[in-house]
């Protein structure tokens, strides 16, 4: 702000004050480590810090680069929303920041994932009679708001009602592909299977329920 002060004499000269709008910032309530992951910025501002108080990146500018996410954040922001932020980089560290979850899709790695469905059926289908019967009805009875935890502690309780050796070694070997893979197979099963073409693909959806995967893999195991 500019002042004009002038003496009794008539001099007059400038007196110059600063002021600085002060940025509210936001808040953080709690942060997670992620297991690194490659995603695109689909849209969104990348901030320096959690704070969000200075963009240093717009993610429009980037459509095409693999960024990977390494942590988390869930912040209360400057108008009181609750919102969760994934620090994120490109591959030589050039670009880094933090930006809003929802921006994000994940890329997929499309020859893993069809390894691992493929993987999954053989198993189902290389069950004795006794034990495909238990696996399929518990499939079948995957509810539509079901989470991925909810499929891994019924299948874990199914193994140990189950006595040839066998097949409780598949079993195991199941739990332990939906454990790592879960929530990405069921996020294609939702998306639709038809997006598994050779390559990648970006899914935006992630979330831990498996109505949709228990569905397709009922629909690709042989009769």
């Amino acid at each position: 702000m500019i002042t004009v002060l002038c003496t009794i004499l008539g001099i007059c000269f400038l007196s110059v004050q600063s002021t600085s709008a002060n940025t509210k910032s936001a808040t953080v309530i709690s942060t997670a480590k992620l297991i690194k992951a490659p995603y695109h910025a689909v849209s969104g501002y990348i901030y320096q810090s959690t704070s969000l108080t200075h963009k240093q990146h717009n993610a429009d500018h980037y459509p095409l680069t693999t960024f990977y996410a390494t942590r988390s954040a869930n912040i209360i922001r400057p108008n009181g929303n609750k919102a969760v932020y994934n620090y994120i980089k490109n591959g030589n560290n050039h670009i880094h920041g933090w930006i809003w979850r929802g921006y994000l899709v994940r890329v997929i790695n499309v020859q893993k994932q069809k390894a691992a469905i493929n993987k999954l059926v053989s198993l189902i289908d290389a069950l004795t009679p006794f034990s495909h019967d238990k696996v399929t009805s518990l499939l079948k009875n995957v509810g539509r708001k079901e989470s991925l935890n909810t499929l891994l502690s019924t299948l874990s309780n199914l193994s140990s009602s189950i006595t040839d050796t066998s097949d409780i070694q598949k079993i195991e070997t199941m739990y332990k592909l939906l454990k790592s893979d879960g929530q990405t197979l069921a996020a294609i099963f939702q998306n639709g299977l038809k997006k598994l073409y050779t390559g990648v693909i970006a899914l935006h959806q992630f979330n831990n329920q498996v109505f949709k995967l228990a569905e397709g893999l009922l629909a690709l195991i042989p009769d």
